[in-house]
Order: C-alpha cells, then sequence, then structure tokens
C-alpha cells in the first residue's frame, strides 16, 4: 500500500522515489499480478504505470514492463472511447434542450490530472435536471442504451422521488443523476444552487458542462466519506484537484460546507490528502483539524481499516457507526439516522417490485434490509 500511495504523489520526495525503486526491483510475474490487480481495485493504475515509467524504468525486465504497458495501453483505449462517448450524449441530449453537468470521470480526470487517461474511470456520471429525468432515459433507450431497472409507468414517479441516479448499459455504462447523493445520506444540494453556477471543461477542443469547483470538492468529499474512502483514487482525487487550483478561496469552501453540515466530512477529506500524499493546508484549516479530535479519530481509523494489514472483522456495522460520527451536528446526526433507515434506495426498488398501490411500504421495507446488511454476523 506504501508503494501505491508513493506512485500516487504529485511531489514524490527522494525518499519515495528511493522505495519505489526499491520495490519494483524486486518485482517477478507474481507480484506483478498482485500490483495490477490492488491498483485496479483503488483506481489507480495510470498513476502506478506512470510512476515507474519516471522512477523505475531501467530497473524493470523489459516482459515486466511490456505487459504493463499493454495493461496501460487499455485503460488509454478505454478512456478516449468513455470520452468520445460524453462528448456524443452531451451533444444527443442538447439537441433535444437538455443540459447536462458532467462530474467525476473524463470531466475530473481532464481538471484535476490535467489528462483523461491518467484517471480510471469505468463509467460516465452525468447530472440532469429533474424534469429532464423521463426524457432522458427514453431518449438513451432509443440510442440502445439499456436501463439497470425496468420500471412500470405508475412507479417511476416514487422511484425519481426516492432515487437520485439511474444505470445505462451498452459498450459503455452512463449513470444518469438528478441529484448527486442518495438521500439516505442526508446531504444535498438544491437544484438550483447547482445549475445557478457551474464551470466548463474543455475535452477534444469541445467546451463540456461541468460542477462549480467547491461542489465538485465538497461532492468528492462526501462520496469518498460515504465509502469510508476505501480506494485510493478518492482521496488522491480530493488532493489534485486542490493542486490545481493554488487560488482556491478556502473561506467560501468552509461556508458552503458548514451551510451543507459537512465541516467535519470536508476536513477528513483533506486530512486524508495530508497524511497520505503530504498536501499542504492552510493554517486555519490545520487549526480546525486539531480543534476537532474526531477527525484525527476518523483518519486514523479510515487508515487503519483499508490502507494497513490490520483485519478487521465487523465492517458492516463498523461502517453505520463511522458514517454517523463524521456529522458534527446533533441534528445532522439525527436526519442521517433516520434518512439511513427508512429512504428507500435503488436497491430496494430493485429487490422488490411492488404494485402502486403499495409503494408506500419502501420507507418500512428500507430498514429489514439494512438490518440483514449491517448487523449480520460476520
Amino acid at each position: 500500500m506504501q508503494f501505491l500511495i508513493n506512485c500516487c504523489k504529485t511531489r514524490p520526495t527522494a525518499s519515495d522515489s528511493e522505495q519505489i525503486r526499491r520495490y519494483s526491483s524486486q518485482f517477478n510475474h507474481l507480484q506483478l499480478t498482485e500490483i495490477i490487480t490492488i491498483a485496479h481495485i483503488h483506481g489507480v493504475f495510470p498513476l502506478i504505470y506512470h510512476a515507474l515509467q519516471v522512477h523505475a524504468s531501467e530497473l524493470l525486465s523489459s516482459d515486466v514492463f511490456a505487459e504493463l504497458k499493454q495493461y496501460n495501453m487499455n485503460i488509454v483505449m478505454q478512456n478516449m472511447r468513455m470520452t468520445a462517448e460524453l462528448i456524443r450524449i452531451k451533444q444527443l441530449l442538447a439537441e433535444h434542450d437538455i443540459p447536462i453537468l458532467a462530474f467525476k470521470g473524463p470531466a475530473l480526470a481532464n481538471l484535476a490530472y490535467g489528462d483523461i487517461t491518467l484517471r480510471q474511470y469505468g463509467d460516465l456520471d452525468i447530472l440532469i435536471k429533474k424534469r429532464d429525468i423521463a426524457k432522458s432515459i427514453a431518449l438513451l433507450t432509443k440510442d440502445a442504451y439499456i436501463a439497470e431497472i425496468n420500471l412500470a409507468e405508475d412507479t417511476q414517479e416514487t422511484f425519481f422521488a426516492c432515487v437520485n441516479v439511474i444505470g445505462l448499459e451498452k459498450a459503455i455504462r452512463i449513470e444518469i443523476h438528478w441529484e448527486l447523493l442518495a438521500k439516505n445520506y442526508a446531504v444535498a444540494w438544491e437544484e438550483t444552487e447547482l445549475w445557478l453556477v457551474n464551470d466548463t471543461t474543455r475535452i477534444n477542443g469541445v467546451a463540456i458542462p461541468i460542477l462549480a469547483y467547491n461542489t465538485h470538492l465538497l461532492y468528492l468529499c462526501a462520496h469518498g466519506s460515504k465509502h469510508l474512502f476505501e480506494r485510493i483514487e478518492w482521496i488522491c482525487d480530493i488532493d489534485r484537484l486542490i493542486r490545481e487550483k493554488p487560488d482556491l478561496a478556502w473561506k467560501d469552501l468552509l461556508e458552503e460546507a458548514r451551510a451543507k453540515g459537512m465541516e467535519r466530512i470536508l476536513l477528513l477529506g483533506l486530512t486524508l490528502c495530508h497524511q497520505l500524499f503530504e498536501l499542504p493546508l492552510p493554517t486555519n484549516i490545520s487549526t480546525l483539524v486539531l480543534n476537532d479530535p474526531a477527525v484525527k479519530k476518523l483518519a486514523t481509523q479510515i487508515i487503519k481499516l483499508h490502507f494497513s494489514t490490520t483485519i478487521i472483522q465487523d465492517k458492516s456495522y463498523r461502517t453505520f457507526w463511522l458514517l454517523w460520527q463524521m456529522r458534527e451536528k446533533p441534528a445532522d446526526k439525527i436526519r442521517f439516522t433516520l434518512r439511513a433507515l427508512f429512504s428507500p434506495k435503488f436497491d430496494d426498488f430493485k429487490s422488490l417490485v411492488l404494485p402502486k398501490r403499495l409503494l408506500f411500504l419502501y420507507p418500512l421495507i428500507r430498514p429489514i434490509r439494512l438490518l440483514t446488511k449491517y448487523f449480520q454476523t460476520s
């Protein structure tokens, strides 16, 4: 894990470089297979390949380097196909007066990494307005995409009100969002604020509308925390996005985080970037971290959980407890608990299709499924 983290650093030290060289000089076929597998799981293989090129290319045998190069080329080609598809889908929806905001995927790769091939992504994330949900799904279905769930007409309204995303696939998977996060996570942006201020990034000469910078950064912190930052890429994304904006208005970012009840979530993401990637933090941010002991405790637990050799047996139960601790306000803790228990999610609709007259039961089905998920014996 330390090798992977060192390879992902924007500015590795001489010691980091030496560790990369020392570790890679011992590669055999079994180790190479393991590195490829773990790097892929953590979504950072392109960064690993790039770091080996820079720091240890002469130490790798021609066979090893050829295998790494081929694996990286597969990712490059896939990223290029997905980027071209993002541009095509953006144009398709625009022709039918459906605006989009891209986030994560090629948009984030271009914005934070400066290169669409340096970040792994397995799907395209697109935000649309709620008014355009049914129309967008119909257009993509006509375009040969297949929705991951077949919704009866009388179920659609309830599904769209409860869920925030639907996936569609053909050769490429697209996730159409009308809200950034699931309701049960109890962090939300009003639709008007998402569309009032946004940015663009140019990919292949095409202007792609994207989330406003602060919104994108806060979303990355929320998304990563929701998954307990179990992948290195989710921490690396935050680190790289911040480094690409030296004039970041930290005061505005903090105010927006506080308004959303996610100051601790933001500080947690920043702390992990600082601890793993030596991200420099302003004095006021460091002071806020010091004044909130929960942040350091959460960061330590997450690192122990995902980036150490410690085996944690009660991950399911621990997940809910850690997510609960990420909320700094008692009211937010209560809201998170209630929504986690009773707000239906995609899986609830997927696992059980109810007729129209019984749709009101979905919030009651949710706690049963949660009890099974979080409190079953490991």
